[in-house]
């Protein structure tokens, strides 16, 4: 604590920037000990909503800042204003969305854009993200990804994103909806059973879930809950991409060993995989002796 104590006070916050800060997606616990203590150096927090900013501070007994509600309705005319604050007065800027990183499908694109038009120097807090999250729990492959956003509430138009994303040889990741999940796996399917995907939910939360396999298998059990709530990010990839080897099965195996039965572990290892649930069967008894 004592180390943690002298970290804390050797960071500085400076006048006539924005910091950048990122926020936890669910779990309080996620945040760092230099955004914590810009968060209780700042004169002034752009916010999307100042109830939940609130929450947030309140829970590290931080004083609230003046805080200035930034979000998607904000205009031109309320950006010029903010960046003429941040370059002619004293005061410590910083910039936080509802959870997260902002400017990830956030409009905080904007006000950054505007900062470096007007040579106003901007800085990064990293934290929790529940794009990177999604991606690392989604057991598809990380090397080449692409970041779609959320997903378009018309069904033509979002059938094009996803008949597109199918014919990427790499994996992307969207955000939807949980009212329109369903119907979205229900377009995976129509348009290519053959993939593997993973839904995301109830992130870093308590009741934190991965759902991976075909779009099939992944519809049949989301089918079954009688409410989803809360963000959903959507992994997808096509089926194609990976070319398991016997050593990366082995892996799968040694990583879920103890928590399943061999004929569960032979169908959860299916599901993530794509492969025939006999090989994995197999591979798992030439495993064990």
């Amino acid at each position: 604590m004592e180390q943690i104590s002298k970290t804390f006070n050797k960071i500085k916050v400076e006048s006539n920037i924005l910091y950048i800060i990122a926020t936890p997606i669910g779990n309080l616990g996620d945040i760092s000990i230099r955004a914590l203590k810009i968060l209780s150096s700042l004169d002034v927090l752009l916010c999307e909503d100042t109830r939940i900013t609130k929450k947030l501070l309140k829970n590290y007994e931080i004083k609230p800042p003046k805080l200035i509600v930034y979000n998607d309705q904000s205009n031109k005319k309320q950006r010029q204003f903010i960046i003429n604050k941040i370059k002619h007065s004293k005061s410590k800027f910083g910039l936080v969305s509802d959870a997260g990183t902002p400017l990830i499908s956030d409009p905080g694109y904007k006000l950054v854009k505007e900062c470096l038009k007007s040579m106003i120097k901007i800085t990064h807090i990293p934290g929790a993200s529940s794009l990177t999250s999604s991606l690392v729990l989604s057991g598809l492959p990380s090397h080449n990804f692409f970041f779609g956003g959320f997903l378009d509430k018309s069904k033509i138009k979002k059938k094009k994103q996803l008949e597109n994303a199918l014919n990427l040889n790499f994996t992307s990741l969207w955000y939807e909806s949980p009212n329109r999940l369903t119907e979205t796996l229900k377009l995976i399917i129509e348009i290519n059973n053959d993939a593997l995907i993973s839904v995301i939910r109830e992130l870093t939360k308590l009741h934190e879930e991965v759902i991976n396999g075909s779009p099939s298998s992944v519809y049949d059990q989301i089918s079954k809950k009688t409410k989803l709530k809360g963000e959903i990010v959507l992994v997808i990839s096509s089926k194609n991409q990976v070319n398991y080897t016997k050593e990366m099965i082995f892996d799968l195996i040694k990583q879920n060993y103890s928590k399943f039965s061999t004929k569960e572990l032979a169908l959860h290892i299916s599901n993530k995989t794509g492969l025939q649930k006999k090989i994995i069967y197999n591979n798992i008894i030439e495993y064990k002796s």
